[in-house]
């Protein structure tokens, strides 16, 4: 079955018990995880609980084919309602299969299924799957307007005290263009520049021109791609060293994190959809040349839990900067030999 765009929001908050299979897709990668994860939260009582929720990917089900329906086929150990998270990059025939299996009965499948996957043509075999099915439903996810994206930034910006100025609002809707969760990525940043609203002690502030015009030209020299790159890609020592030489340069560690933000969300864009010369562009890096063989590098290491845990800990050493009285510069370095070592260690 397949959902209508303006029944999206009622139906992932009001869950109906007769669906076993969600397949969410489309062209918003940042669109796609949301929903996900508001339908997620609606269907369990802690959706990071491992104990009810298993997560899985394309790269999980091609190393262990049986992975999916093992977990399909699990009983719940507390007696709690389960799910099931399955990311993939594309179509998939195997799971077209399966989801054909349990609309006909011939596969147990005890906890929901919530697929998240990219653009999927009509033919695709999950797409078709679901959207014959009883049992299926089909969540597709288009790009956001520029009135839709201006709407999601002012109820984030509402919610910390903030409100933009009318010209500002004219200058802001281009920055956000895109993908969603680039868009609340942009947006994430604004409220952090011009601080939390418990950091204001809940005094009501504006988001300015010059405001827009400053995060924006967050990020953008050649020192800051090199400390991304060794870091991200697993050199510790190179990367403290080449941090340290910025620093005394005068690099601004909140520039750096929002860097790095950037980087995070761009490589989980290449891998929804497809890690291919089409990815590298949806993603806004080269698509030829060194600098696509180095992103192309990093981005192997950083993948599924590992590039979400990154990404959370992006934003929560953001969040620590501005409310600790520890120095920024230490605080931002400690994160970078944290992913340094990660990345060294996956390597290996």
């Amino acid at each position: 079955m397949k959902l209508r765009p303006h029944e999206t929001d009622r139906a992932l908050a009001q869950p109906d018990g007769a669906f076993k299979v969600y397949l969410i897709h489309g062209p918003d990668h940042g669109q796609v995880r949301e929903r996900a994860d508001a339908l997620s939260r609606a269907l369990v009582r802690d959706p990071d609980d491992p104990f009810i929720v298993t997560r899985l990917t394309d790269d999980d089900i091609k190393a262990v084919p049986t992975a999916l329906a093992d977990a399909l086929a699990a009983l719940s150990l507390t007696g709690e309602d389960r799910l099931v998270r399955l990311r993939l990059s594309g179509d998939s025939a195997p799971v077209g299969k399966l989801i054909t299996n349990i609309e006909n009965g011939d596969l147990p499948c005890e906890p929901t299924l919530v697929i998240e996957t990219g653009d999927l043509k009509k033919n695709a075999k999950i797409r078709r799957a679901a959207e014959n099915g009883k049992k299926s439903l089909t969540v597709p996810c288009y790009r956001d307007t520029p009135r839709d994206l201006i709407k999601l930034a002012e109820e984030m910006l509402r919610a910390e005290n903030l409100e933009l100025e009318p010209d500002a609002r004219t200058i802001l809707a281009p920055c956000l263009e895109g993908d969603r969760a680039m868009a609340r990525n942009e947006i994430e940043k604004l409220i952090l520049y011009k601080g939390l609203a418990d950091q204001r002690g809940g005094v009501p502030d504006r988001i300015t021109r010059d405001d827009i015009a400053a995060v924006a030209a967050i990020g953008s020299n050649v020192i800051m791609d090199q400390i991304l790159n060794l870091a991200l890609e697993g050199h510790p020592h190179a990367a403290d060293a080449a941090y340290a030489k910025a620093l005394s340069a005068g690099l601004n560690p909140v520039s750096f994190l929002r860097a790095l933000q950037n980087r995070l969300a761009q490589f989980d864009i290449f891998h929804f959809d497809g890690r291919d010369a089409n990815a590298l562009t949806q993603a806004s890096v080269p698509q030829f040349g060194p600098p696509a063989d180095t992103f192309r590098r990093a981005a192997r290491l950083w993948t599924g839990r590992r590039l979400d845990q990154a990404r959370r800990r992006a934003f929560d050493t953001e969040r620590a900067i501005k409310r600790s009285a520890a120095p920024a510069e230490a605080i931002a370095g400690d994160l970078i030999l944290r992913l340094s070592h990660a990345a060294s260690s996956i390597r290996k």
